[in-house]
């Protein structure tokens, strides 16, 4: 397999932010903006009532200002997906705001209740919307370095989904102790969960059918699937895309059973009874996998090209 140098690729016009990741991460620098202003103004002693009035002029104005201008993001999203580093650091500030709470045992600091609830709601807030954040910034990425169209698509039917006898015993052990302890609090719901619980074991144990402990996966309301791009392969699903590069798969299988795409840590196996045409979605792997070896580096397609090196 032959490298490519990504310093003797340039970098293709990468289009300015769509109006999805500018409110995203508009409403990101918002909460993050609004919750600093906030921790400010009770820190300084203001009241509550003004607190409560700056916070939202804070996350509106910082949310209008990325929307005037973010065209000149360009190129933001594809660097943070790029990287799972650079996504992990979305979550900073939420790590920031939390450690505020323990700010006051080693500095002048006082600790109030309004500081208290604040922090943590800064925290909360801020980490939910960098999950939105991250996810859209490697959605992007990953449609970025895969302009192509798939070479062979499949729906892709995971046999571990469910399959393993010790999810559903985990399962219902989960339900009799959330029962019994439903029970103890006092509340006698709690008999319903404890006896289905005891049901699925019973059943599970002595063999009285499969419908209690198989699930499906052709049965999920959205049924994930799999395409094979010449930068890789890309899983798709519910609002979410991961690309594998054609680096990190060792190897391709196909067996009596399973589609399995080998790799270091989990294999991606695809259960061949889903596919329609199980050889017919080999040949496209390979395919797929010899253009690789024509076309540049994946990083090469978004990373800037660097001339300092």
């Amino acid at each position: 397999m032959t490298s490519h140098d990504p310093r003797s690729v340039s970098a293709p016009s990468i289009p300015a932010p769509d109006l999805g990741f500018k409110a995203g991460f508009g409403f990101y620098l918002g909460v993050i903006v609004a919750g600093l202003t906030a921790i400010a103004g009770v820190v300084v002693d203001a009241t509550t009532a003004t607190v409560l009035a700056t916070a939202p002029s804070t996350l509106t104005a910082v949310l209008l200002f990325v929307f005037i201008f973010g065209h000149r993001l360009r190129g933001l999203p594809e660097r943070i997906g790029q990287s799972r580093r650079r996504r992990l650091a979305c979550y900073l500030p939420a790590a920031a705001f939390a450690a505020v709470v323990v700010l006051p045992a080693v500095s002048t600091l006082k600790s109030t209740t309004r500081l208290s609830v604040l922090v943590i709601a800064s925290s909360l807030l801020s980490g939910a919307v960098a999950v939105g954040v991250s996810r859209m910034a490697r959605n992007r990425y990953v449609a970025a370095v895969t302009p192509d169209e798939p070479v062979v698509s499949w729906a892709w039917h995971d046999p571990r989904y469910g399959a393993n006898e010790w999810v559903s015993l985990a399962m219902a052990v989960g339900l009799v102790l959330a029962g019994v302890g439903s029970i103890a609090a006092g509340n006698w719901i709690g008999l319903l969960w404890a006896g289905y619980g005891s049901v699925v074991l019973l059943a599970n144990r002595f063999d009285w059918g499969d419908d209690w402990v198989d699930f499906d996966a052709s049965e999920r309301w959205s049924v994930p699937e799999i395409h094979a791009h010449a930068a890789g392969v890309v899983l798709e699903r519910t609002c979410k895309r991961t690309l594998v590069p054609w680096a990190s798969i060792t190897g391709i299988e196909l067996t009596d059973d399973e589609l399995v795409l080998e790799r270091r840590w989990l294999d991606i196996r695809c259960d061949r009874s889903a596919i329609d045409d199980p050889e017919a979605v080999l040949e496209g792997l390979e395919r797929a996998r010899g253009r690789r070896r024509q076309g540049p580096s994946v990083d090469a397609r978004v990373a800037p090209v660097d001339k300092t090196k």
